[in-house]
């Protein structure tokens, strides 16, 4: 038995992804609706007339570019897609971030390794960078008091967030690893993103109450609690 498709389906197919796109929200969404619907203009427009509608085919072609272009961004600010294992693994100390806002910061970072001993913050002294403990040890002193700093910390979040100088000297010991940022980029993208700055206040913030809350059990071993 003969079957006899109705062409005009696929434009009427076309146009209800499109209708359906609008209604969506989710921008994900509607940028995949969008496509499906111009797949089925594309059928169209170059099976069925008896010469493909070539104008057509390209303004529809150039439709689906630009959401192809969009529809990648997107999973870029939603995924850690194509993010390297050392990124990833940065990516879950960095709570509260979207993947996009992590992909910002990651684009003004420095990876550093010691090879060897480094001085990171002097006592006394403007500190402009913002350091993370990737792995490795970091010494903090004060006056004869000394102590290490774990994998999983900032350095300089005081300065940063305060605008306090550091009080004490830290050193990273040879092999630690660390990602630095300078502190004015950073607070250009705070600038340009109230979800950012929130983002990195309240990380900073945690850091900072966790430091608190660990130097409360050395306290009385120290003239005072070490800022950096």
């Amino acid at each position: 038995m003969d079957f006899d498709f109705n062409t005009a389906l696929l434009i009427h197919f076309g146009a209800l992804f499109y209708i359906i796109a609008f209604l969506i929200r989710d921008e994900l969404k509607l940028r995949l609706m969008v496509l499906a619907g111009s797949a089925f203009y594309l059928l169209y427009y170059y099976l069925f007339p008896e010469i493909p509608l070539w104008d057509a085919i390209v303004t529809t072609c150039i439709l689906v570019a630009a959401n192809l272009i969009i529809l990648f961004r997107i999973l870029m600010e939603r995924t850690v897609f194509a993010l390297k294992s050392e990124e990833k693994e940065l990516f879950e100390a960095f709570d509260g971030f979207s993947p996009g806002q992590f992909r910002q910061l990651l684009k003004i970072a420095h990876w550093e390794t010691a090879g060897s001993p480094a001085i990171l913050a002097a006592a006394n002294e403007p500190l402009s960078e913002l350091y993370f403990i990737f792995d490795g040890t970091v010494v903090i002193k004060k006056g004869d008091n000394e102590f290490q700093l774990a994998p999983g910390n900032f350095i300089g979040e005081i300065a940063f967030v305060l605008g306090r100088l550091p009080t004490a000297d830290v050193t990273a010991e040879p092999g630690a690893r660390l990602i630095k940022w300078d502190a004015s980029q950073i607070m250009r993208l705070m600038e340009k993103s109230p979800a950012f700055q929130n983002a990195i206040m309240a990380l900073l913030s945690r850091d900072l109450a966790e430091k608190l809350a660990k130097s409360i059990k050395v306290e009385d071993q120290m003239d005072d609690i070490p800022t950096i």
